[in-house]
């Protein structure tokens, strides 16, 4: 920036013909002009400047490069300005890396409300799990589990926090019954997230009614959220899952819990916004952080005041006819 001053020092004392007058619309004393000059002058070799007690006035050799200067500064002006512009327009690209089980109806309209209050911002949005580096260039904001994105520098807003629980497809209870309890899970054809297998065991750990057990399923599948939820709505077994993931399928009746009292053991899933700063954020970032918080507040209160329904069912029990995994 020390360049950049000499230059603005040279240009105003040029156009004023006056170091004080260049001080003074500049903001800073006579003195740092005149040192500023005597640097430039230092630099190129050439003197810049015919000075009298009366005026400042190019010499020869200066008059070109005083051009050139003035052209490189309003350049530079100019750029300023518009990245500025830029900044306070809601306008421009926004990338955003969302994980897989957070694809649903929910997410759709949370797209088309975002796209309502900002229509002139191009969102891309990339759908993949897995490890998120903010800092690569590649997206501007995540939307992903807790553990996704390890950089200690980001930003990370909690959006919501959503236990695990039990869902079956009706087509799939009414075939082979509901469990009463956690035990009777074991004659059961399992959807488990991987983490739920403890590595190296055939069991899984649950807890009733606050109480820790271990239980052999005779037939599971393990599988990431996504392939599980997809698994449970074809009728494939009885899935654990995040709540706030089927929460739709369950309102809509396409997956109905099954042992309420029943939970896992590997804990809330936390989904977060993730952004790599805090301040000078573009506006299309920070219309989108505030929009994305209070989508998933009022969400969240939904869920939170919503009454719960039983949702009917003809169960017949049946012993699973399943091939041991």
């Amino acid at each position: 920036m020390d360049q950049l001053y000499t230059l603005r020092a040279f240009v105003a004392a040029a156009r004023h013909r006056s170091f004080s007058k260049a001080a003074e619309s500049l903001g800073v004393t006579t003195g740092s002009i005149s040192k500023a000059i005597a640097k430039l002058e230092a630099a190129i070799q050439t003197r810049v400047f015919h000075r009298t007690t009366r005026s400042v006035t190019l010499t020869e050799e200066a008059q070109s490069y005083y051009l050139s200067c003035c052209r490189l500064l309003e350049e530079l002006d100019e750029a300023n300005r518009r990245i500025k512009r830029e900044r306070e327009v809601d306008s421009g690209k926004l990338r955003l890396v969302v994980h897989p089980m957070l694809v649903s109806e929910t997410f759709s309209k949370f797209l088309s409300n975002y796209r309502a209050i900002a229509p002139n911002v191009n969102l891309v949005v990339s759908v993949q799990e897995g490890a998120v580096n903010l800092y690569d260039g590649q997206f501007d904001a995540a939307i992903l589990p807790a553990q996704s994105v390890e950089q200690s520098a980001v930003i990370r807003r909690t959006l919501s926090k959503s236990s695990s629980v039990l869902v079956a497809a009706p087509g799939y209870l009414a075939k082979y019954g509901m469990p009463v309890h956690a035990i009777d899970l074991a004659g059961h054809f399992l959807l488990l997230p991987h983490q739920l297998r403890r590595r190296g065991t055939n069991f899984i750990e649950l807890a009733e009614d606050g109480e820790p057990l271990k239980v052999v399923p005779m037939s599971s599948m393990d599988g990431n959220e996504v392939l599980l939820r997809a698994a449970a709505l074809t009728a494939t077994g009885i899935a654990a899952l995040p709540e706030a993931m089927v929460q739709e399928d369950l309102a809509m009746g396409r997956l109905v819990p099954v042992l309420p009292s029943c939970s896992t053991t590997d804990g809330d899933v936390e989904i977060c916004l993730f952004y790599s700063h805090r301040e000078l954020l573009p506006a299309r970032l920070r219309t989108f952080v505030d929009f994305c918080t209070e989508f998933f507040r009022r969400g969240n209160a939904g869920r939170q005041t919503a009454s719960s329904t039983e949702l009917p069912l003809q169960i017949k029990r049946k012993a699973p006819e399943l091939a041991a995994a």
